[in-house]
């Protein structure tokens, strides 16, 4: 073989192996290509997801703020037909039973303002919403300085299944004392104390020095209103309910909450 020919197929083969080189090279390129457009595709779509869940998030909250907005107004809708129909009852019995449920409504709007004001907040500081029904009882029931309240109360939130009828437990015990504990004036003093126990198990002591119960009567075992609404309203939260009559009357609740309950 001539050199000749030996240059042709040197030349031949080198010609293969660049044809061969850069298809391998155009290969990585598209597939570099077709990987970074994968790339942008997903993070397109992470982003589109992103703003897709903080829209979602925010029309929730809207919602649940619009929703304990309308329970609310609903409530001062009740309160003020309640009012209305106050100046057209004469009858005293009926008009104590619209005073206690004016009170009552006015204890859960509480609740629910406070869930309209922090529509994000999945439970409900206790602490505003006892000092708030304080205020409105004194001012309704025209206490005054007469009957001095002394809170001592431990940072408590709880959600709205607890907060409600543990708001309602101390609407009927002030509601109580301020219409029967302090009779013809009489100056007095109502104590509240919310203290934790041990973890998870809280305690509620509610305390005036009013003329207490009768001898005869039985707070557990009584028939009205209220003593079935805090009755009732203990066994939602789980609490055990204590009555000292000593000293004018004093009623402890214990309860124990789980971490979902609660959150200190």
């Amino acid at each position: 073989m001539d050199m000749t020919s030996t240059f042709h197929i040197l030349y031949f083969a080198l010609i293969m192996l660049l044809m061969t080189l850069c298809v391998q090279v155009c290969g990585t390129i598209k597939f570099r290509q077709r990987k970074e457009l994968r790339i942008k595709t997903l993070l397109k779509d992470i982003v589109s997801l992103r703003d897709n869940t903080k829209e979602l998030a925010m029309r929730n909250e809207w919602l649940i703020t619009e929703m304990h907005h309308r329970v609310k107004n609903n409530l001062q809708i009740l309160s003020s037909l309640t009012n209305a129909q106050l100046s057209f009852i004469t009858d005293k019995i009926g008009r104590d039973a619209l005073f206690s449920s004016k009170h009552r409504l006015y204890a859960l709007s509480l609740v629910h303002q406070r869930l309209v004001n922090n529509a994000t907040a999945s439970t409900i500081e206790m602490t505003c919403c006892i000092k708030d029904l304080v205020a409105y009882l004194r001012n309704e029931f025209e206490a005054g300085s007469r009957v001095k309240f002394k809170l001592d109360l431990v940072p408590l939130s709880l959600d709205m299944s607890f907060a409600i009828p543990f708001e309602l437990i101390l609407n009927e015990l002030i509601t109580n004392s301020l219409k029967y504990a302090f009779p013809e004036d009489r100056r007095g003093n109502i104590n509240i104390s919310l203290s934790v126990a041990e973890l998870d198990n809280f305690q509620l002591v509610y305390a005036d020095d009013g003329v207490g119960l009768p001898e005869e009567t039985a707070f557990l075992s009584g028939r009205s209103l209220g003593r079935s609404l805090i009755m009732g309203l203990a066994h939602q939260i789980r609490g055990q309910i204590t009555v000292n009559r000593s000293e004018g009357l004093m009623i402890t609740i214990d309860f124990k909450l789980s971490r979902t309950d609660n959150l200190l």
